[in-house]
């Protein structure tokens, strides 16, 4: 491993001894001028992150309402995504981060969780076994038990989701790298057992090419993953990091899954998602450096610029179109901007906007746009922004609608740790430096997007 990773990060010498630039712009980090709104987003926002009622036994709550119950169960994306947190707040070193004691016995306990889950050694297991084959892991947990368990609904909680398992070990190999590089191999060791035991291929079809995005109890369930900007891409990345997936066979992975070109008002998207729900283009950048490269350049910028082209051309007071809660008690909704590959209208509800969208639209070259789209949220709706809780998960923003200024009544674990995590990113690169640490996710990279070059501070011991 040693002698693999000498050699990578060598070639990432070479690879990464240059910056990428846009408009004379290096991409290395996309800095945004500091501003108190800033810093205060980023307190309020981990402040809810560690709070107790968004939390329970050491896992986040899916979801959280001042006035409603319910939302005491987590997936695996928001379990990875909330214990990396934990590390991105202390390395932040504000005044409000936590120490290293604190984070390590966080970070530490979810990952003892999960292990226990993976293993089996928590006997306790009313709904039958906790992980998928002591591998990877189920749809739901619920997080209210002592100690949390699997759901008890077989149809939604026994699912086994490919693409939630990915996101989950993007965050694992995060926490591993930072704590290998800081000399803190307990945590390293523990994040590294976990991952060592997931097994991507479970969903692989090699026939066709393409991953499952999974079933009930089985994970060559379900539709095949097919559409290149639909998040699933993580799925092949973090297969091909972990070195479970041949460079060939990666490459036939890829060149599988669909890339329609769309454009809206004379926007031109070179790959663009079946609904256009912005997380689905931006949410993978936040581990994977794809600003830097022709995906960055031809997708993500310009599916940006479209949100806000859409939104404008709407007379919407804010833009932000991605998947998330209604107003009010309302469910979870499907939301996404032009172009789109899908026929049908990407808004299940016109100018339902969610501040994760402009949060995660923060590590592209028009951060400060999204910092002021932010901002005029938060000025324009009293609603939406709470001093100690951050954002609100939506908020009604077309003018004449009769829910016009109406918020969610919750705050959603996924929608703040994007929101939270970027806002990390952007002032200082802090999970694309550690991500490619890892030789695999190097290699990956130079696989994926070999004709880039970016710029990222090597980090050693």
């Amino acid at each position: 491993m040693n002698i693999l990773r000498s050699v990578v990060m060598l070639v990432g010498v070479v690879l990464l001894s240059c910056a990428s630039v846009w408009n004379g712009i290096p991409f290395s980090v996309v800095r945004i001028v500091p501003s108190d709104f800033r810093d205060d987003l980023a307190r309020d926002t981990w402040t809810y992150l560690r709070s107790s009622q968004a939390t329970s036994h050491h896992l986040p709550s899916s979801w959280w309402s001042p006035v409603l119950s319910g939302g005491d169960y987590a997936n695996p994306t928001e379990i990875g995504l909330y214990a990396l947190s934990w590390i991105a707040a202390h390395d932040m070193k504000r005044p409000w981060s936590p120490s290293w004691s604190e984070t390590e016995a966080e970070a530490g306990a979810v990952l003892d969780q999960l292990r226990a889950w993976q293993t089996g050694v928590q006997t306790y297991q009313p709904h039958g076994p906790n992980a998928y084959q002591k591998s990877v892991f189920y749809q739901w947990y619920w997080i209210g038990w002592d100690p949390p368990v699997v759901g008890a609904n077989i149809g939604d909680n026994h699912l086994v989701p490919s693409v939630d398992n990915a996101w989950l070990a993007m965050a694992l190999i995060t926490i591993r790298e930072y704590a290998e590089a800081h000399g803190r191999s307990f945590l390293a060791q523990k994040a590294d057992a976990i991952l060592a035991d997931m097994d991507f291929s479970l969903w692989y079809n090699p026939v066709t090419h393409r991953f499952f995005w999974g079933d009930v109890e089985n994970p060559q369930g379900g539709i095949e993953a097919d559409f290149y900007s639909n998040e699933n891409r993580i799925i092949n990345f973090v297969s091909r990091a972990l070195g479970q997936m041949s460079a060939d066979e990666f490459q036939l992975s890829l060149a599988a899954l669909q890339v329609p070109s769309g454009d809206y008002d004379g926007i031109v998207v070179a790959r663009v998602a079946w609904d256009g729900s912005y997380f689905t283009y931006a949410a993978p950048a936040l581990f994977i450096r794809e600003m830097d490269t022709a995906y960055g350049r031809e997708t993500l910028l310009p599916v940006t610029r479209a949100q806000i082209a859409y939104a404008r051309n709407q007379g919407y007071a804010a833009w932000g179109l991605s998947d998330c809660f209604s107003v009010g008690t309302g469910g979870h909704v499907q939301q996404g901007a032009p172009p789109v590959a899908s026929p049908a209208s990407p808004e299940s509800q016109p100018g339902l906007v969610t501040p994760h969208a402009a949060g995660l639209a923060l590590i592209t070259p028009l951060a400060e746009d999204a910092l002021h789209n932010l901002q005029t949220l938060r000025d324009t709706f009293p609603c939406i922004y709470r001093t100690g809780y951050g954002f609100r998960e939506a908020v009604m923003a077309r003018p004449g609608d009769g829910a016009y200024g109406q918020c969610s009544d919750r705050y959603s674990a996924l929608a703040q740790t994007w929101l939270f995590l970027s806002l990390v990113n952007s002032e200082n690169g802090f999970v694309w430096r550690y991500f490619y640490r890892d030789p695999g996710v190097l290699q990956a990279h130079i696989d994926m997007y070999g004709e880039s070059r970016i710029y990222l501070p090597l980090v050693r011991r």
